[in-house]
């Protein structure tokens, strides 16, 4: 079975990973995402994702197929060097791949961030668990029949509520959700050694005051990033999309067109 990951080219230089974030998301990651930007990072985060477009959702619906459902050979390094190729930071997506993004980086610098476990999820669910729920719903259950972002964005989004949920409707689904969440916490205290590994909760203050020092880079003369609400969220997922809805906009009303073009040459056909 062919893969999207093997299309891309082979790196000949990667980029070394200066960091890899194994926080869950909605535990401050893109806060981190924009203030290691700032540092001077680039940082690899699920809003890249997204912004990689069809050929970067589908690599990783295809790497979670092949990790939990075993679809397809399992990504490793080779796959790794690959995706990650010109980015030194993985943050958001390495808790879906732990165990193997540890194997192939075992000397990188690890930072975690924890977060009260019912604040996590209310936020999970006022953000992420709305684009799951969206995704099995009108108008996007429609608009994956007639463009292909929104297709590959629904399914791997469904995806990612099957890993968060084990399968389950989103609202029967939190007792899962959970139980991942605090396994990726235990994981990450088992397999990364204490040496390379920094832990912080998020409401003991997490900012420029606790990353740099671990870094060992002097902190930024600019406020620390704090964003990303639920408001916030819903508009990143809704600017991500309004491209395809144009699109689809466009495609309908091209589509409704042409038949009354047609129709309309008839009529005038007709009365010669």
């Amino acid at each position: 079975m062919s893969r999207v990951i093997d299309s891309l080219p082979t790196p000949s230089a990667p980029r070394e990973k200066k960091l890899i974030v194994t926080a869950n998301s909605r535990t401050g990651t893109f806060s981190l995402y924009q203030a290691l930007k700032i540092m001077g990072y680039k940082p690899y985060h699920m809003y890249e994702v997204v912004q990689g477009g069809v050929t970067h959702m589908k690599i990783l619906e295809e790497g979670l197929n092949a990790k939990y459902h075993g679809i397809g050979k399992p990504y490793g390094k080779a796959e790794f060097e690959k995706w990650f190729a010109d980015y030194d930071v993985i943050i958001e997506v390495t808790p879906l791949f732990l165990e193997e993004i540890f194997e192939c980086y075992p000397d990188a610098k690890y930072m975690h961030v924890e977060r009260d476990v019912d604040s996590w999820y209310r936020s999970v669910d006022n953000t992420g668990g709305q684009v799951f729920e969206a995704c099995g719903k009108f108008p996007l259950t429609q608009m994956r029949l007639i463009d292909d972002f929104v297709d590959k964005f629904c399914s791997l989004h469904l995806a990612l509520a099957k890993y968060w949920t084990g399968g389950r409707p989103w609202r029967e689904g939190k007792v899962s959700c959970v139980q991942r969440y605090l396994e990726t916490n235990r994981l990450v205290r088992d397999l990364i050694p204490t040496k390379n590994l920094a832990i912080f909760k998020l409401e003991d203050g997490f900012g420029w005051e606790q990353i740099c020092p671990f870094l060992g880079k002097p902190m930024p003369d600019v406020p620390y990033p704090r964003g990303n609400a639920p408001a916030e969220f819903q508009k990143m997922a809704s600017e991500a999309l309004s491209p395809a809805f144009r699109r689809a906009a466009l495609f309908v009303a091209t589509s409704a067109l042409v038949p009354l073009v047609a129709i309309g040459l008839w009529y005038c056909r007709s009365r010669k």
